[in-house]
Order: C-alpha cells, then sequence, then structure tokens
C-alpha cells in the first residue's frame, strides 16, 4: 500500500477578528486587498480564504436562496448546500476549474466557520489549505472536494468534522 505523505506547513496567525459580521469582515477585507494593491502589504492565505468565504456566502443568498454567516447554527445549511451542489455536478459535471473554484469558496466558508466558533488557525498543507484547531488540523480542502466530486464522501461528513473539532477545542464541554 502506498504512504500518503502530507506536507504541514506552519499556522497561518489570524489578522481578522472572525467574531465580526460578514459585512464587517468584507469591509475590512477589502481594505487590506487595497493596501496590498499598493503593495503596503503582501497577499496572504488568510485574505484568500476569508475573500472565498464571502464569496460561498453571496453564491448561498443569489443561487439558493439562503441566507448564511459564520454562525455554528448555519452548519445545517452549509450541508444542504453542498448536497445541492453535488447533487447538480453529478447530473452535469463541471470543469476543473469551476469544480476547484467551489471547493475553495465552500471551504473557506467552512474554515472561517471554523475558527469562528471553534478558535484554531488557517493552515497551509500540501493537501490544500486546512483549519489547525487545539493541534488537530483537519483537511476540509479535499473533504469539500470529495464531496462535490461525489468521491465517496457525503455532505454531512462536515458535520462530523465539525463535532471533532469542537471536542479537540473544548468548546463541547464548555456547553
Amino acid at each position: 500500500m502506498e504512504q500518503l505523505n502530507i506536507e504541514i506547513g506552519g499556522v497561518i496567525e489570524n489578522t481578522f477578528d472572525y467574531t465580526l459580521t460578514p459585512a464587517q469582515l468584507d469591509k475590512q477585507l477589502s481594505e487590506r486587498m487595497e493596501s496590498v494593491k499598493r503593495g503596503e502589504i503582501k497577499p496572504t492565505h488568510e485574505l484568500s480564504m476569508l475573500g472565498y468565504a464571502l464569496d460561498f456566502i453571496d453564491f448561498a443568498q443569489q443561487n439558493v436562496n439562503i441566507a448564511i454567516n459564520f454562525d455554528e447554527d448555519n452548519l445545517v445549511h452549509l450541508c444542504s448546500i453542498l448536497g445541492l451542489i453535488k447533487n447538480s455536478f453529478a447530473q452535469n459535471p463541471p470543469p476543473n476549474d469551476i469544480m476547484a473554484s467551489y471547493v475553495k469558496a465552500a471551504a473557506g466558508f467552512f474554515g472561517v466557520m471554523i475558527i469562528k466558533n471553534l478558535g484554531g488557525n488557517w493552515v497551509e498543507t500540501s493537501a490544500g489549505m486546512s483549519v489547525s484547531v487545539n493541534g488537530t488540523t483537519a483537511f476540509i480542502t479535499n473533504r469539500i472536494a470529495g464531496i462535490l466530486s461525489g468521491a465517496d464522501e457525503n455532505e454531512n461528513a462536515i458535520t462530523e468534522i465539525y463535532g471533532y473539532l469542537k471536542t479537540q477545542s473544548g468548546a463541547a464541554n464548555a456547553e
């Protein structure tokens, strides 16, 4: 059996206050992107993932008429939206670049939801952007890709991931 070697980079320190509303985060992101354009700061993976997350919120509202935010109770909506996308892709598979954009947007949203509610940080890995919570790394990008491609993943798998990370964070014990 072939060994699976995943390289995990350093934890990316959060520079956004994820307790803010999506509209407030969007404003902060826009301001930082202007700073990037002016050469004052360098682009980061955190900027990209937050941008993808906010795009996913817009997608959900415009395409499936579901208003979502990063609160934990929106996890059920995320599962539902992923199921709708997966079913649509099963009927009409998109080109790889389109699939990748959906994966990035959904992973960005899920990652920000995790960071906001459970703590943690983004981590760059050879398997894509991941989230680390209290020393546990969740490879959310490839899990979302598995869900959307229909490759042996159920959209409710993210609920299991979230639950496990919640236990790791200590938040489950605080309730």
